[in-house]
């Protein structure tokens, strides 16, 4: 979780429900935010404190791809940088700030393989590093992080060592990793067509015993019980463009994002 360049980053609304949504639904041992400056006087801090470790990570003491300096690359190339650097060292499971687990991740956790990841795209074009499994020192993650020098990284191609280049060691080495269909993590995509279809209004949120709710709300919370709080079957979690989202929101809009995460806003943490 990182700042802009010489302040302290904050804790938005929208990860804030990332991070009590991985609580109340994953009931993780530890979780980890990690930083170069955290501004610990946010509310929603605050409320995250006794749930959660704060690793700040010391910038003028890490290297990005050949030796060079982090501040020679944007925050986010530095960000994927640090990502894979921990779970080499450490496993776990990885997510950005904007990723919503909506079921729990238990049975991932026996797989052969040491590292999962899901596809992106229809087309399944690449593996998105938004959510990532991994056990410590994995072959996988160790032939990754050496493509970045290898390869003479180059900034300008934004999602290269990221998102493609993940998919192309899955086919070279199928052995290492186990490849998830889109669904699971990143479907819908942050195409305007999907975005749309997941912050559309289904109506306003109804007042029982008055109001009835509609046929697009039913068939969501159909799903949503018949697949443990998701859309469609595969689903665990959602990668989406949230920024934009209140508490007021979720509690009072029907859409298909609100009504997915509102029960994590209207619980209390434990």
């Amino acid at each position: 979780m990182f700042g802009p360049a010489g302040q302290p980053a904050q804790i938005p609304f929208f990860a804030f429900l990332s991070i009590k949504a991985t609580i109340l639904r994953l009931q993780p041992q530890q979780i980890i935010i990690h930083s170069y400056d955290l501004d610990t006087k946010n509310s929603y801090w605050k409320l995250l404190k006794p749930y959660v470790t704060l690793r700040i990570h010391d910038k003028n003491q890490l290297k990005g791809p050949d030796n060079r300096p982090l501040d020679d690359f944007a925050l986010a190339h530095q960000a994927d940088f640090l990502r894979l650097s921990i779970l080499s060292k450490e496993g776990g499971i990885y997510f950005d700030t904007d990723v919503f687990p909506l079921r729990s991740f238990s049975h991932l956790l026996n797989s052969p393989r040491d590292v999962l990841m899901g596809h992106e795209g229809g087309n399944r074009y690449g593996l998105g590093n938004a959510i990532i499994l991994a056990r410590p020192r994995s072959e996988f993650v160790r032939l990754w992080i050496k493509t970045y020098d290898d390869n003479a990284f180059n900034p300008k191609n934004w999602n290269e060592h990221s998102i493609l280049m993940p998919k192309r060691l899955q086919v070279r080495y199928p052995q290492l990793i186990c490849p998830l269909s889109p669904a699971a993590f990143f479907w819908p995509t942050w195409a305007k067509k999907h975005l749309n279809y997941m912050f559309e209004t289904l109506g306003p949120r109804p007042i029982p015993p008055v109001g009835v709710e509609g046929p697009a709300v039913q068939e969501l919370r159909r799903n949503m019980t018949a697949y443990g709080g998701a859309m469609y079957a595969n689903q665990l979690a959602l990668h989406i463009r949230a920024n934009h989202i209140t508490e007021e929101d979720i509690i009072r809009e029907d859409t298909r994002f609100n009504i997915l995460l509102r029960d994590v806003v209207e619980t209390p943490l434990p």
